[in-house]
């Protein structure tokens, strides 16, 4: 009895060894990439949220070229502390650019003024080979 409790605890540890030698496999990542919601929020000078968040693509917004424009409603005058929130797959990232497309290390996080600007950034896909380049100009 010993010598099979002996063997089965070395077919066991054999197994076991080999086993933690084989190559974990990762699934390749896949091309989604696409925006699905970019949601606004504005703070005031103390930090504090004034009002809901707003939906920068409920203006003129072209899925296709990815390009947008946003006019804040007359009830918000002060665009200087404002936070972007970007709605992507899950498997994606998303990258800040600068009008040529080249990307600036980061993402959208942050307090910035959308005071008549442009904002431009790229989701890329988890695959490294897909993205789309979107860019969204506000107005107050």
């Amino acid at each position: 009895m010993k010598k099979i409790l002996s063997y089965i605890s070395a077919l066991a540890a054999a197994t076991l060894l080999a086993a933690s030698c084989a190559e974990p496999e990762f699934p390749e990542g896949d091309s989604a990439c696409t925006l699905s919601a970019l949601k606004v929020y504005v703070y005031d000078a103390e930090g504090k949220a004034v009002g809901n968040s707003l939906d920068a693509l409920s203006g003129m917004y072209d899925a296709e070229s990815g390009a947008a424009s946003y006019r804040f409603p007359a009830t918000v005058t002060d665009v200087s502390r404002c936070r972007l929130e970007a709605s992507i797959p899950s498997t994606a990232t998303v990258e800040e650019t600068d009008a040529m497309g080249e990307g600036l290390g980061h993402g959208l996080g942050g307090i910035r003024s959308l005071e008549n600007v442009t904002v431009y950034f790229k989701v890329k896909a988890a695959n490294g080979k897909d993205f789309k380049n979107y860019q969204i100009t506000f107005r107050i």
